[in-house]
């Protein structure tokens, strides 16, 4: 092409030519359409001609490696998809195959997880005595990973006043981390209120002659002096006399030396241990003696649910440190505790004790009452 050509076509499409110009340039484009059409006839005609004078047998083959091809592929697809499947399924067995293997060597086994559920409840109740414990469970997840749940309950009466849970996980068979409780230990605020409140023997009983006929009620009472069991027996339960057992309910608060208080929940219901072993049952077969003795507030069998109840919290001090703070009794020699209870017996510097609200008024002139704190007071 021409650069006059190519000129004079810049001046058609801008439409700068005169009538005789455009005429001529169009009459060029249409040959060189016709000539472009003609190309691709022939160029469509010679490939036809190349097609046919190929042999069959050439043509067959290659619509025989086309229909090879798509089936190698198709097998290909299905091989990777059945490896696929079976690379995952090896994975899910091992996986799981690797949890059990490691939940067997180090988990707690049924019989390990009975007793720290167990101990837990028993902790639970003499260090937060408010409370009473009605509930626990656990739930185990894969790769030796536990988790022990106590619930806690402040009941007066048939009323519920308030509920918490301790909520323990245990990884590989060791307490490792604690959905913290939520009330404060009593050898944290115990100590500290008995030490810094005067005698108001008689302002506590206010309430309690305030309060509707029927009403219940939960009291700290702290002792003026430390009294045992028996003591208890005689200048307080029999004091209220014939009350209804089932709405009186009392937890004592022992005192080791001048630093020490825990209450002293019965330890002859604890079963630290796997019940059904024929070894076991006969070390706790005069629990059922033990108990009722307990709840006669016999001096021997309070100091031995005491002894008991210590070397439940020497035993599982990781434990505690796990569900309430890190440095919780780390420098309380409890061998020495122990030695002192067994020599002088469990002291007891107050007491939880709820009844109905009218009988309770009958401690009103004990002169063993140094100070009485309400709890709370209900209808039913």
């Amino acid at each position: 092409m021409s650069n006059e050509f190519q000129q004079k076509l810049k001046l058609y499409n801008e439409g700068k030519l005169n009538q005789d110009e455009m005429l001529k340039i169009e009459s060029e484009i249409n040959k060189f359409i016709a000539i472009s059409d003609y190309l691709n006839d022939d160029e469509k005609e010679f490939l036809e001609e190349l097609k046919q004078q190929i042999p069959p047998d050439i043509r067959k083959e290659n619509k025989f490696a086309q229909l090879l091809k798509r089936k190698i592929n198709l097998r290909i697809i299905l091989l990777t998809a059945l490896s696929s499947f079976i690379v995952l399924v090896v994975f899910i067995f091992m996986y799981f195959t690797a949890s059990r293997i490691t939940t067997s060597l180090f988990a707690l086994d049924h019989n390990e997880i009975y007793a720290k559920r167990e101990a837990m409840v028993q902790l639970a109740q003499m260090l937060q005595p408010q409370y009473k414990s009605y509930e626990s469970s656990v739930n185990s997840s894969l790769f030796a990973q536990q988790n022990i749940r106590v619930s806690l309950e402040k009941n007066v009466g048939n009323t519920n006043i308030d509920k918490t849970e301790i909520s323990i996980k245990y990884s590989f068979g060791k307490p490792v981390r604690s959905a913290k409780s939520a009330v404060r230990p009593l050898v944290l605020d115990l100590l500290s209120y008995t030490t810094s409140h005067e005698s108001t023997s008689l302002s506590g009983f206010k309430v309690l002659e305030d309060a509707p006929q029927g009403t219940k009620a939960k009291l700290f009472v702290e002792f003026n002096k430390t009294l045992t069991a028996q003591e208890i027996k005689e200048q307080f339960i029999d004091i209220i006399g014939n009350t209804d057992a089932v709405s009186l309910d009392l937890t004592p608060i022992a005192v080791i030396g001048s630093e020490f208080v825990l209450a002293n929940p019965s330890y002859y219901q604890v079963r630290t241990v796997f019940p059904y072993d024929s070894n076991i049952a006969k070390l706790v077969e005069d629990n059922d003696f033990k108990q009722t003795q307990y709840e006669n507030m016999d001096n021997q069998a309070h100091k031995e649910s005491l002894v008991g109840n210590l070397n439940l919290i020497k035993n599982n001090l990781r434990l505690l440190q796990v569900a309430y703070y890190d440095a919780m009794f780390e420098n309380v020699n409890f061998d020495d505790m122990i030695k002192q209870v067994e020599s002088k017996g469990a002291q007891y510097v107050g007491m939880y004790i709820s009844a109905d609200s009218k009988d309770l008024l009958k401690l009103k002139s004990n002169p063993h009452i140094h100070c009485v704190e309400v709890e709370n007071i209900v209808i039913w």
